[in-house]
């Protein structure tokens, strides 16, 4: 896929405006100017570029939503975990058909390599800029998936319906000793018999507390990348 033109990218701003202002509930008028002021970057990974589309000032974004009281947007980063799931999967990619579960996807890389691969992809973030930003990156690498808003550590329930899947991805988001219990208690039921759950985690407390936890359920394999641990997780 070429580079993307200004007229293009101004097409592209119009549109991911009309949706997170549906998402939110308001007028695009009353979307934060730093929210709407987005670059596309190239990301290369083994097989191929890809897109991703993302606020161009991350630190004016997280303070004019601090001013206005909502949640720090984490989601608008590309973090080292991301990258190091992404690029993990883009050398040993899913196979065609594979169902794909992202929790937390965030402008969601790794949900762009798997679908790139062929795979049935279902990406998730609680924040709904999150969302209408992975379906922007999605659609501007061509590909199809379904992207839903869903907080996975309250929603887990209706993902479980949704599943099982064959492939759980998730990077760096066992940020918190309730999500490392959560996620224990919901991988294995989201996950095949013969499927596996990849996660990325910067070597979190949180991270440390999901695998003790997953051992009875998991067989786990860890490989480091520089700061980063990429856990795979098999069923028992």
């Amino acid at each position: 896929m070429g580079s993307v033109s200004s007229s293009d990218a101004g097409i592209l701003r119009t549109s991911l405006a009309e949706r997170l202002a549906a998402l939110r509930g308001v007028g695009v008028g009353e979307l934060p100017a730093p929210l709407l002021d987005v670059v596309v970057r190239p990301v290369e990974l083994p097989g191929g570029r890809v897109y991703v589309v993302r606020p161009a000032n991350w630190d004016l974004l997280r303070d004019e939503e601090g001013a206005a009281g909502r949640p720090v947007p984490y989601w608008a980063r590309l973090w080292p975990s991301g990258e190091v799931l992404a690029i993990e999967l883009a050398g040993s990619p899913p196979r065609p058909g594979t169902r794909v579960l992202e929790l937390g996807c965030g402008l969601a890389l790794p949900s762009i390599v798997a679908a790139r691969a062929g795979a049935n992809v279902l990406a998730t973030d609680a924040s709904s800029d999150a969302v209408a930003f992975a379906a922007h990156c999605l659609a501007l690498n061509e590909l199809d998936a379904t992207v839903a808003c869903a907080d996975w550590t309250k929603d887990g329930d209706d993902l479980i319906e949704r599943g099982p899947f064959d492939l759980v991805l998730a990077a760096d988001v066992l940020y918190t000793r309730a999500n490392a219990d959560e996620a224990v208690r919901l991988l294995p039921r989201l996950v095949e018999p013969n499927g596996q759950v990849l996660l990325a985690d910067p070597d979190r407390a949180g991270g440390r507390r999901l695998l003790t936890g997953a051992r009875k359920s998991f067989h786990v394999q860890t490989r480091e990348h520089g700061e980063v641990r990429l856990h795979r997780l098999r069923p028992r």
